[in-house]
């Protein structure tokens, strides 16, 4: 009589609760022998709750620690293997890093199920190789900021670097910040007659067309894979190279737990499958510009001609300077004007006292959208019984214009002229021939050929943002609006004097970089160390602080309370913290949330919805 070997399976369960984040040992009945297998579906039994627990096997081993008797899978609910071992690892990686749970990163790396589409192509599967790596380069480039037959440089930089992988047999992985971006490279991959392999993977596509990209993925041998954010996680065969553009653009920052960015993702997945990392932008991130200077990314800029840029430190909002570019432009083709905010103002002010006009809520500017409504920037919430904090008049005035007085204004400027607005909320794709358009940062439309004149107003005001950043941001959205001008086309800066403005209009983007990191380490902020945030009740935090304070290598600054409409609603914590420090205390955050989080219970105080005790962000964007 032979005797079975009992096959044990390690489910992650796919639970955000902490306490349950760690591998589970299940005996596999016999039955299931055969189709339990590593990074499939399955439901498993847990505790004495009456409802089992959806989970993935991680593996499939012959031996357990556990003591007791094991619990068998209850079922085994697709025989798709749809957890890539890789991308476990990756998972776990991010988890630990981010002092999160790996459920938290599976709602990232593997879209919901679809059973129609999985069926369809389980029909058709067939396992594929996953043999060929790259070279583990990390290298960074700062492209050509021109438009070249209609198409950016960079689309065309991009689509070179992933036809070279593909035609040795490799994949790659395109993570762009927003759909026109991806739109973009999407029609320039079907132009270079490689649609064949492009599996378009952005968040714009329906959930089951979604599943059906990650499924593609998993079956082919070679593929280009453009996405977005969760793009960093597709289970590709072969992955050679994972490409990032614009690093610095918030849209690469995870708004929900794990709280992670693209490029450290990346990172991890770099490390992990030893592809090759390129970041390429036209700016540079003070991120970047400390991994140059670690000697741990390598610079593959290649020479180009610099863009034709004059500044103007006058204190009028449009000089004479950019009226004349602004008129000689439309003589020859469309041109763009960026401002710094939509709406008819940027703020608004009391009129009695000329302060500024501050949210009831969160403190942050209020200005008065086009209906004139007084809104909050920041919070978004509404500001009808506004009074002054200072002098207590109820009376407003608009400050600086924003998109739509602008629009107003130049129509009375430029008769006969056809003016488009393009906004965040209201983005416009293509500038048609001799437009005046007039854009926010980031919702530049695109024009044929190219812009032949690129004017930045309100250039002081993007810099006199309440940010650490706001230096880098404002460089990095002029940069990327000049970028769509014509090689002839000329750019004028209204509002930007001394050092900065000498080294942009050279196109310095590296000394730049290189200041504002200077700046920030001499100021102990971030990148030069981490920053994290820990928020939870008052009443919890006089149990969170004396437990952080113990945590070696750690300075602590707070707690500070976060109030909404005038009740707290959060009090928080910040943590300085460096590099070398972050995986024990992100453990050590972890342990403590599972200590002292365990039996208390917290609400939204806006959507009344159930949240974590304890929020803990490991790199927390908002803060600085």
């Amino acid at each position: 009589m032979v005797t079975r070997l009992a096959q044990i399976a390690k489910v992650a369960l796919n639970s955000p609760l902490p306490q349950l984040d760690r591998l589970f040992d299940y005996a596999v009945p016999e039955h299931l022998e055969g189709i339990a297998l590593p990074g499939v579906r399955v439901r498993v039994p847990f505790g004495r709750s009456k409802n089992p627990l959806d989970g993935f096997i991680v593996e499939i081993a012959q031996e357990s620690d556990f003591e007791g008797k094991l619990s068998e899978i209850a079922e085994v609910i697709s025989s798709a293997r749809v957890l890539d071992s890789d991308v476990y690892q990756l998972c776990r990686a991010v988890a630990d890093r981010q002092a999160s749970s790996v459920a938290d990163v599976f709602r990232l790396a593997i879209p919901d199920r679809s059973v129609a589409v999985e069926k369809k192509w389980l029909e058709s599967f067939l396992e594929t190789p996953n043999s060929l790596k790259g070279s583990s380069k990390r290298e960074t480039a700062l492209i050509n900021p021109v438009i070249r037959d209609s198409v950016p440089v960079w689309v065309n930089e991009v689509v070179e670097a992933a036809r070279d992988v593909l035609q040795r047999g490799g994949s790659t992985i395109i993570a762009l910040p927003d759909f026109r971006d991806q739109s973009l490279v999407l029609t320039a991959l079907h132009d270079a007659q490689l649609a064949e392999h492009v599996v378009d993977y952005s968040s714009s596509v329906a959930k089951s067309k979604r599943y059906s990209s990650f499924l593609s993925c998993l079956s082919r041998e070679k593929s280009i894979v453009v996405g977005s954010r969760a793009v960093i996680y597709a289970p590709v065969r072969n992955l050679v190279q994972v490409i990032i553009w614009d690093d610095a653009d918030s849209s690469h920052q995870e708004p929900s737990s794990p709280y992670s960015h693209t490029r450290e993702v990346a990172l991890l997945r770099q490390q992990i499958q030893q592809c090759d990392l390129k970041v390429f932008g036209h700016a540079r991130s003070a991120e970047i510009a400390r991994y140059l200077n670690l000697n741990f990314f390598t610079d593959s800029t290649k020479a180009f001609p610099i863009p034709k840029i004059a500044n103007s430190d006058s204190d009028i909002r449009v000089d004479s300077l950019a009226w004349r570019a602004i008129r000689s432009g439309l003589e020859q083709g469309a041109v763009l004007v960026q401002v710094a905010s939509k709406g008819t103002s940027s703020s608004a002010y009391c009129t009695q006292c000329n302060s500024r006009a501050m949210c009831k809520s969160c403190n942050g500017p209020i200005w008065i959208d086009q209906r004139n409504m007084t809104r909050c920037r920041w919070c978004n919430a509404g500001n009808l019984d506004h009074t002054c904090k200072s002098c207590g008049s109820a009376k407003l005035r608009q400050g600086k214009p924003g998109s739509s007085r602008t629009v107003a204004e130049f129509g009375k400027a430029f008769p006969g002229a056809r003016i488009i607005e393009s906004t965040g909320d209201e983005p416009v794709l293509t500038a048609p021939d001799k437009s005046l358009v007039i854009a926010t940062p980031g919702a530049e439309p695109l024009a044929k050929g190219g812009y032949a004149a690129v004017i930045i107003l309100d250039a002081n005001v993007a810099l006199s943002k309440d940010s650490l950043r706001a230096t880098e941001d404002a460089v990095r959205s002029w940069a990327n609006a000049i970028a769509l001008m014509h090689a002839d086309g000329r750019a004028v800066v209204v509002g930007l004097a001394g050092t900065l403005a000498t080294k942009f209009s050279l196109w310095s983007m590296v000394e730049i970089a290189n200041h504002e990191l200077v700046t920030r380490t001499e100021l102990r902020f971030p990148p030069a160390i981490r920053l994290a945030s820990v928020g939870t009740t008052a009443e919890l935090m006089q149990e969170v602080l004396p437990a952080v304070s113990k945590i070696a290598g750690v300075e602590i600054l707070g707690p500070i309370s976060i109030t909404d409409k005038g009740t707290e609603v959060e009090s928080r914590v910040l943590l300085k913290f460096e590099y070398s420090t972050g995986l024990a205390l992100a453990e050590a955050i972890r342990a403590l949330s599972l200590k002292i989080s365990a039996g208390h219970q917290r609400f939204s105080a806006k959507s009344g919805r159930a949240m974590r005790p304890i929020r803990v962000k490991m790199d927390d964007q908002e803060v600085i």
